[in-house]
């Protein structure tokens, strides 16, 4: 009788098991379903039902960080980034976003460092999409920092065998010239047994970066935009912001803040100016898109409006209903 009981407890455990395990399945494909359709704050709330059931693995947690990353939220994809790489040390696509993560906090040295290691250590097990991935940051790095670029002949031997003459889709954000000169080409990437790279010490310096209280953070050199001059030009305003040495993050507050400044005054176009300045540092920065879409409904450039509104990562009902409100205007 006794093993009888067993054998029937045995069986609802086991299907309770099959059934929390298709569960995850059904969340994971989920999860990749609406990641590969650009439906990034839902994928997010699915990863989160998949964190609540402590079942996370490698290819969840970078699925979590490109979401934070294409929503702008760098800080926890960084974050996530590092929780993939420790647990995947081998994830080339963590590697490469970490890259451009490095490229968009203005840390470009670290960024080529870690591209650099991604073509001496795994070009022979890249697959498809992240080699096309690399290759078009590459040409984004030719275009904007070939100076840079060609301190690193392994990143330049690799790109010039591999881009297609005008076939780059990458726009990374803008990255900043930089104002320390660099007296000697960076040493070749090296590797001991137990894995330290300069790869690793990039990881850790963006790691300590994330790890420092705001309150410690420097302030920034540049007077705010309110307490900025009025007489001074658009142009020149624009500069300011963009020459500052403050984090990217701030420029494009900033320039969000001179945008609204000309809005409010009824110069749409000078709006758009500016916030065409701040998508070249971040093109999918989600406020600057939403902004950017409300000036062309302003401007009652119906078509422009819902270009800028679809490439939001989340849809903003208002800004849908003040699209389609004008257009029956």
């Amino acid at each position: 009788m006794g093993s009888f009981k067993n054998k029937i407890n045995n069986n609802k455990k086991k299907k309770q098991e099959n059934a929390t395990t298709n569960e995850l399945i059904q969340l994971k494909k989920k999860m990749k379903e609406q990641y590969s359709t650009g439906e990034y704050v839902a994928a997010m709330d699915t990863m989160a039902e998949i964190a609540e059931r402590k079942k996370m693995d490698p290819e969840i947690m970078y699925m979590g960080a490109s979401c934070y990353f294409m929503t702008g939220d760098y800080e926890r994809a960084a974050k996530w980034v590092n929780n993939t790489l420790n647990y995947d040390p081998q994830n080339v696509a963590a590697r490469l976003l970490l890259a451009r993560l490095c490229f968009v906090e203005d840390k470009a040295d670290d960024g080529f460092v870690i591209l650099n290691f991604v073509v001496e250590k795994y070009i022979g097990i890249i697959r498809d999409e992240e080699k096309k991935a690399l290759v078009e940051m590459l040409g984004y790095c030719n275009d904007k920092m070939p100076s840079m670029l060609e301190k690193y002949p392994l990143l330049m031997e690799y790109y010039k065998e591999n881009h297609i003459e005008s076939a780059s889709m990458y726009v990374a954000p803008k990255v900043i010239q930089q104002t320390k000169a660099v007296s000697e080409p960076p040493k070749a990437e090296t590797t001991d047994e137990s894995g330290n790279t300069k790869a690793k010490a990039a990881v850790d310096r963006l790691k300590a970066l994330l790890n420092k209280s705001k309150g410690n953070a420097p302030k920034a050199k540049l007077t705010r935009v309110t307490e900025m001059n009025n007489s001074t030009s658009q142009d020149q305003e624009t500069d300011v912001v963009l020459n500052s040495d403050i984090s990217l993050r701030e420029k494009i507050s900033q320039l969000n803040n001179l945008a609204g400044k000309k809005y409010l005054n009824g110069d749409f176009a000078g709006a758009v100016s500016i916030l065409t300045k701040a998508l070249e540092i971040d093109r999918h920065d989600p406020f600057v898109l939403k902004n950017m879409a409300y000036a062309f409904v302003a401007m009652g450039e119906k078509d422009k409006a819902l270009e800028y509104a679809s490439a939001m990562p989340m849809v903003d009902f208002a800004l849908l209903r003040a699209i389609n409100g004008h257009s029956h205007k």
